[in-house]
């Protein structure tokens, strides 16, 4: 199968550096156009009694170093890489994005998280799967087997 469009998400963790390696490579091999995209969580914040200026000037500064980084990241790679960062609700933001930008291609990492971990904090792979608009390879972290 050959891909023209891939999506690597991140959240800059190692689990996710390994994803993005092989979704890098399936690019190379194919000429791919390639989306870094992060995805900055929608958590509610507690505002409590700080003015809303001082929240947005805190978005703003999360915003700016997490387009940095990425900015940072793309630059080291052997394929052109383009870049996004975003505010809104990972798994759901990927997809959307991915269905946008005509992604035939997404590859994820899992972070194996199992037990209680995965009751509360779910998977966001597990949601991308399940709603992508395209393929998607989940890359797993590595094994402590």
């Amino acid at each position: 199968m050959r891909f023209t469009s891939i999506v690597l998400p991140t959240d800059f963790s190692e689990h996710a550096d390994r994803a993005a390696a092989v979704g890098l490579d399936l690019a190379a091999r194919d000429g791919a156009k390639v989306l870094a995209l992060h995805v900055l969580p929608m958590a509610d914040l507690v505002v409590g009694e700080y003015p809303v200026v001082m929240v947005e000037d805190l978005q703003g500064e999360l915003m700016k170093d997490a387009e940095q980084r990425m900015a940072a990241w793309a630059a080291k790679q052997s394929v052109p890489v383009e870049t996004l960062v975003v505010w809104g609700n990972p798994a759901l933001d990927i997809c959307r994005i991915a269905g946008e930008k005509g992604a035939d291609l997404i590859v994820t990492a899992t972070h194996g998280r199992s037990g209680l971990a995965h009751l509360f904090m779910g998977s966001v792979a597990e949601r991308v799967v399940r709603h992508a608009p395209c393929s998607v390879l989940v890359v797993r972290g590595r094994s402590n087997s």
